[in-house]
């Protein structure tokens, strides 16, 4: 029997299953919570000005060159949101849980950045000042993507999956100022995906300062409780899910390598040599649910010209926790890998 864990406002439940509602009916949808990234919008300014917010690989870019510039453009996916919003081709929200359409006029305003040009009439002697609307005020100035997804488990195979729904131009200065509905996607091989013509921007991220943090999901599906509680179980006691020491490990963990993933004991010998004596120190790590703060993920995005699509889809996640190196002094590591693609 299926059981649903509602968010507090029912506004956004409503508007979220009718976004979402065949992936929230799948029966192989056994959890699924709402998450937000903040991601570079371009690889090649992401190269030069290195960000905490995720790392970046440039999978594929087809530059298009500028003689008049003697420079390459449009790198930047915020380029690709502005034309899309122009055209007026995805629909536009004011808010991110896309409960707060916006009509042509609205979004027209939102991206038009008014000027004035002065003019002088010499034979009236009069100045006359008109407003021109200077279309694409800062797509490059947004130098980030705002994106909400819905991460999903599966607890047969357990794996999480995402869906991208909205996207967003972000300066991270403030917040963004319109939102774009992402068209569902069919599934896709990407090797099929990244060799068409069509298909001319294609990156990789690693989130770091990004990840989404645990305490952060909202949950809109629920039929496993807690998911770290309920994604450890399986793992632990089913070996035939494959882990990883990091994300980009090809190797599987071996069986006791996993083994003391979990829970293991272990010994520091140290030799004084003004006593001769040998000092032995044991000490015991384990790594339990209740320890993962948030995931890092790898995720792969993708865009299609010919139909002014965004693909997406999840690699890995790894869930980390906090290591302490000194005294109230902690970062998050990552304690191991689980593969969404296999």
């Amino acid at each position: 029997m299926k059981s649903f864990l509602l968010p507090a406002s029912l506004l956004l439940t409503l508007n979220l299953f009718a976004q979402t509602e065949k992936i929230l009916e799948d029966p192989s949808v056994n959890w699924a919570a709402e998450i937000e990234l903040t991601l570079p919008a371009d690889p090649l300014e992401f190269s030069a000005n290195e960000d905490r917010s995720a790392a970046l690989a440039a999978l594929k870019l087809t530059a298009e060159y500028e003689p008049a510039l003697h420079s390459y453009i449009n790198h930047s996916l915020n380029a690709k949101l502005w034309d899309i919003a122009e055209n007026g081709d995805w629909e536009a929200y004011s808010n991110a849980e896309l409960t707060r359409p916006l009509d042509t006029e609205e979004l027209l305003q939102i991206i038009s950045g008014p000027d004035t040009i002065v003019t002088f009439d010499q034979t009236t002697y009069e100045e006359k000042v008109q407003i021109a609307w200077n279309m694409r005020p800062f797509p490059h100035e947004a130098r980030f993507v705002r994106v909400r997804q819905l991460l999903t488990y599966n607890d047969e195979k357990a794996q999480f999956k995402v869906y991208t729904l909205a996207i967003a131009p972000f300066t991270r200065s403030e917040a963004p100022r319109f939102w774009l509905k992402v068209p569902q996607t069919e599934v896709f091989q990407p090797d099929t995906l990244i060799n068409r013509p069509d298909v001319t921007w294609a990156v990789r991220y690693i989130t770091n300062d990004a990840s989404p943090r645990v305490s952060d999901f909202q949950v809109v599906k629920d039929e496993t409780g807690p998911v770290m509680d309920r994604f450890f179980d399986r793992i632990m006691a089913d070996t035939a899910v494959l882990l990883y020491g990091t994300l980009l490990d090809e190797a599987p963990l071996s069986s006791d390598q996993r083994a003391c993933l979990f829970s293991c004991t272990d010994s520091v010998s140290t030799f004084d040599p003004e006593t001769n004596l040998e000092h032995v120190e044991v000490f015991h790590t384990e790594l339990m649910p209740d320890q993962i703060i948030d995931l890092q993920l790898i995720e792969e995005f993708y865009w299609q010209d010919e139909d002014g699509l965004l693909y997406t889809r999840l690699i890995a996640v790894a869930p980390r926790y906090k290591f302490y190196y000194q005294e109230g002094q902690w970062h998050p590591r990552v304690g191991f890998c689980r593969r969404c693609d296999e």
